[in-house]
């Protein structure tokens, strides 16, 4: 009989540890800011740069918060690339932005990426968002930023 009573014990006080696990997410708002759709162009000397990474910093660095979203996009082989913020081209908050572009060298066939360091085709003049010069201003409603084109 004690034997059967911890057993119901032991399961009522799993069901209930479970039962209030759920309520602290119960009505929790998200620390999601709102995103836009935000499309760009990356021209090297007028030619796209295909692979290129581009990545956009908060220009307010007031706005800037732990766990805030640093939306980025990878160019395709028209120049063009998409930002995301959260999930894949869903865009960037409102506001205004300092841009960082890295363009790394293909990976050779047949070789690992990660048993190789690949250098910067810019030689690392946009990677630094504080001293590349490039900035965006991201609307609400999104848009198209106007292109970049580096040397």
């Amino acid at each position: 009989m004690k034997e059967n009573c911890s057993v119901r014990r032991c399961v009522g006080l799993l069901l209930g540890g479970a039962v209030l696990l759920c309520f602290p997410g119960c009505g929790k708002t998200t620390d999601k800011d709102k995103v836009y759709p935000v499309s760009g162009t990356v021209l090297v000397q007028g030619k796209p740069a295909e692979g290129a990474r581009v990545t956009f910093y908060r220009a307010d660095e007031g706005a800037n918060r732990p766990g805030m979203a640093i939306p980025s996009g990878e160019v395709d082989s028209s120049g063009v690339y998409h930002l995301q913020a959260y999930l894949p081209g869903d865009g960037a908050p409102a506001g205004d932005y300092r841009v960082a572009v890295t363009w790394l060298e293909p990976v050779p066939a047949g070789v690992k990426p990660e048993t190789i360091t690949r250098q910067d085709r810019l030689g690392g003049r946009y990677a630094d968002p504080s001293k590349s010069k490039l900035t965006a201003k991201v609307e609400s409603g999104g848009g198209e930023i106007p292109a970049f084109d580096l040397k």
